[in-house]
């Protein structure tokens, strides 16, 4: 049973939760803000002077961003370049903002959890465990290796090393049944889990909500942060 649970776990983060609470529900003018810089995001500068012509807006790397999952099973080379892209860190950036101000609000806790794992997503995406190796492609593999019959310790936990402790982190903006789930696979597998991967893996992290997807003890200073996402984006 808990094997499924994980699968599942798993799964949650891929489906898709794109929008802002709910119309009824009062939203702060620091969130609305936050939605509509994520709106002028999407539209190039062309389009903002002189308005959108025919409804169509023209696709941007921000545009890209918004109409694919950040959490899809990529390759490594697949996730590096998505990582690349030039909105990626206004994006994150933006949704980190949207989190630390509680902009996710709803009836249904599920869907609440389902926005605030989206925004979250960008905080987990471009985690590595090493130089373009991407805790998302690990991920995907190791589920699929494992097959439908797996130890989870053995077969899951342990080989994702330090992208399980990153996950779980990540996976603290879910559900309150699904942290509960988390923590309970950490004290059962307690003697395979790893600190979460090191910061300076991750151009993107940040501080939300006092959680870091990434170990802050290897926290690396602007400069070396700076350089690592020059150096991705110069990579073919």
């Amino acid at each position: 049973m808990l094997g499924l649970v994980l699968f599942l776990l798993l799964l949650l983060p891929w489906s898709s939760g794109q929008h802002l609470g709910s119309p009824l529900r009062y939203v702060s003018d620091e969130c609305e803000a936050l939605k509509q810089s994520l709106d002028v995001m999407a539209i190039n500068g062309d389009q903002l002077a002189n308005g959108v012509v025919g409804g169509h807006v023209v696709e941007s790397d921000c545009t890209k961003l918004r109409t694919l999952n950040v959490l899809d099973h990529r390759d490594d080379n697949d996730q590096n370049l998505l990582c690349g892209n030039s909105c990626f860190n206004a994006t994150a950036a933006t949704y980190a903002a949207m989190l630390n101000n509680d902009c996710f609000h709803g009836d249904d806790e599920f869907e609440v959890a389902n926005q605030r794992l989206y925004a979250a997503s960008f905080q987990f995406a471009c985690q590595r465990y090493a130089p373009y190796k991407y805790c998302v492609a690990l991920l995907g593999d190791t589920v699929a290796s494992a097959g439908g019959s797996y130890d989870l310790c053995k077969d899951i936990v342990k080989p994702l090393e330090c992208c399980y402790e990153s996950y779980r982190r990540y996976m603290l903006f879910g559900t309150n049944t699904s942290v509960t789930e988390m923590n309970y696979i950490s004290k059962k597998c307690a003697d395979v889990v790893t600190d979460a991967c090191a910061c300076h893996l991750n151009v993107y992290a940040a501080n939300v909500t006092n959680t870091y997807v990434c170990s802050a003890g290897g926290r690396a200073n602007v400069a070396m942060l700076l350089l690592l996402w020059l150096t991705s984006l110069l990579l073919p």
